[in-house]
């Protein structure tokens, strides 16, 4: 009896070894090598990842917390048939400078990956303006940075301090750009409502209530907030989010349904993943199957409800449109007279 025990255990366990592999395999963007990249991350041969991947090494606890920290493998998918437990991956913010730009750090090598893959595409519903658009000038950059960690985070070092352009490290600003550049490389479906636009406006006017900004910077302001809100127009428009794109890769929906969070679902070859907002700025990651069935579920069903704005949608687009602009110029209008 016993060594049947024993066999059946070390079945399972080859067969865990094995889904955990194919895991792997799935994230690894195209033209890495499964082994090489193996034997990179645990530091071993090619000879010995290969072993591993055969499944006549057993993979160490330590090799497999190393694996998942890189790639962000769903432990609890690989590990457990429950599907009423998720495991997600975060990026700790409070109090620090340096998990900031470790945040940013690893949003824009998100980005990054995903582009990576010929089967590629960020479904973003945005309950506010999608992050990487608050990084399109280099102006909304430094406001937007300045205020996640002066009002979010409560970072020391800006609780004393007024806003000035150039205020917020140059790096900082730089990592931020290049994540908003490498977003619009990516083909996207995007979700908004009439109030989408609000929520970075109304960010704008407490910081002139506080005595933070001056009036003159705001302004400034609300003018880079229009040219941004002018850009995603056009690119409504043509269904393109750059000129030089050959084919149609972006599509804009009004839904008049509250969307309640802002929530990412990203396809990257045979990987799907889910992040979830907290903490206002912050996201859980996740590539749980089970999960990411059930958020792509819920966008698919959000789509069916909306109104296609772009592409052939020009009577919905103008309205749409028309109601940003308006709510954008009376932000400006109320500044100017007072």
């Amino acid at each position: 009896m016993p060594t049947k025990k024993a066999s059946k255990s070390t079945k399972e366990a080859t067969e865990i070894q094995a889904h955990f592999i194919s895991r792997f395999k799935q994230v690894l963007p195209p033209g890495m090598g499964l082994a090489e990249e193996m034997a990179d991350v645990l530091d071993v041969s090619i000879d010995s990842a290969y072993r591993r991947i055969r499944g006549e090494t057993e993979l160490t606890i330590d090799e497999i917390y190393r694996i998942t920290n890189k790639y962000a493998i769903s432990i609890d998918e690989v590990f457990s048939n429950r599907g009423d437990t998720v495991t997600f991956a975060y990026t700790k913010l409070t109090d620090s400078v340096k998990n900031f730009e470790d945040y940013l750090t690893r949003l824009t090598n998100h980005l990054i990956t995903i582009n990576k893959f010929e089967n590629k595409k960020i479904y973003y519903v945005a309950e506010e303006i999608p992050m990487f658009y608050s990084f399109f000038s280099k102006k909304l950059t430094d406001f937007k940075l300045f205020y996640w960690q002066r009002s979010v985070l409560n970072i020391p070092e800006y609780q004393q301090t007024k806003f000035s352009y150039g205020i917020v490290p140059e790096r900082l600003v730089t990592i931020a750009h290049n994540a908003f550049k490498e977003y619009m490389t990516i083909p996207s479906v995007e979700v908004w409502t009439d109030e989408t636009v609000y929520t970075g406006l109304k960010q704008i006017r407490f910081y002139i209530d506080s005595g933070i900004i001056t009036k003159e910077m705001a302004l400034e302001l609300f003018a880079e907030y229009r040219v941004m809100i002018e850009m995603v127009h056009k690119n409504a428009e043509s269904g393109r989010k750059n000129i030089s794109d050959k084919t149609e890769n972006y599509t804009l929906y009004n839904s008049e349904v509250v969307l309640g969070t802002n929530c990412i679902y990203a396809i990257m070859g045979e990987a799907k993943y889910s992040y979830i907002s907290f903490n206002s700025i912050n996201s859980l990651t996740t590539n749980n199957p089970e999960f990411c069935e059930e958020t792509e579920h819920w966008m698919r069903n959000l789509e069916k409800k909306s109104t296609l704005i772009s592409g052939i949608g020009e009577k919905q687009r103008y309205q749409f449109f028309s109601q940003m602009y308006k709510h954008v110029d009376a932000f400006i209008e109320k500044v100017r007279s007072e």
